[in-house]
């Protein structure tokens, strides 16, 4: 159980950490109910997971609720938003022969894998059934590229179970990578050992610097980026 001692000791790292810019993302931690909360808005995906990470290592085992969301641009009403995560499930090819719906249960009767969709307040909740951690892995990049959306709540379950290591989020690096199209992967290397990925290569801009990192912290299971991409 954590107390104020843990807390005071979250916030003295997020306001050192130069990762996380505290004027920029205002973050909040506080206690509940004997578990620690980290809540407010973050400027991108990378400032976000890196404070799950710091709160995560110092809060004395106890468990950390997440509730900081990404700053949105222009929020999108809540069915514009999962109509918008779906129909980037539906053009992947990755998921053909997979019931894809509104909700968050499968179709009645169906026996196959699915994956449902809903979204509220920005936040895109992701449930079902697949047969990879890669398929898992996908579905949530996609939702994170999806217009509008601030924070994503994955909880679809990969059947029969899966061992996850760092060949299996290699294997999703892989897949977001060929995506992108601002990322050369002839150019561009990654590495994952313990969870923790580094980039190498070069890339023609920072921005495409910055947006190799974030789609790495988009994958579930990255515990941490080391981005030594050179811009040429």
């Amino acid at each position: 159980m954590a107390d104020e001692q843990v807390v005071k000791s979250i916030r003295a790292a997020l306001e050192r950490d130069p990762e996380v810019n505290l004027h920029e993302s205002p973050i909040s931690v506080r206690l509940r109910d004997g578990l620690v909360e980290i809540s407010g808005t973050a400027d991108n995906i990378a400032i976000k997971k890196h404070a799950l990470r710091i709160a995560q290592s110092r809060a004395n085992g106890a468990t950390v609720l997440d509730h900081v969301r990404l700053a949105i641009g222009e929020p999108r009403e809540d069915a514009a938003l999962r109509q918008g995560v779906l129909k980037h499930l539906t053009q992947e090819s990755a998921f053909h022969g997979l019931a894809l719906v509104e909700g968050d249960g499968p179709p009645d009767g169906h026996e196959g894998d699915w994956i449902a969709v809903d979204a509220g307040d920005g936040i895109v909740h992701l449930r079902g059934r697949v047969n990879s951690l890669s398929h898992r892995r996908l579905a949530e990049v996609l939702a994170w590229w999806t217009g509008g959306t601030a924070d994503v709540d994955n909880r679809i379950h990969v059947e029969p179970p899966e061992q996850d290591t760092d060949a299996e989020i290699m294997d999703a690096i892989r897949i977001v990578f060929d995506k992108e199209p601002s990322i050369d992967p002839e150019q561009v290397r990654a590495e994952c050992r313990g969870r923790v990925v580094t980039l190498q290569g070069a890339v023609t801009s920072e921005e495409n610097r910055r947006l190799a990192a974030y789609n790495c912290w988009y994958i579930p299971g990255v515990h941490e980026v080391r981005n030594e991409l050179r811009v040429t």
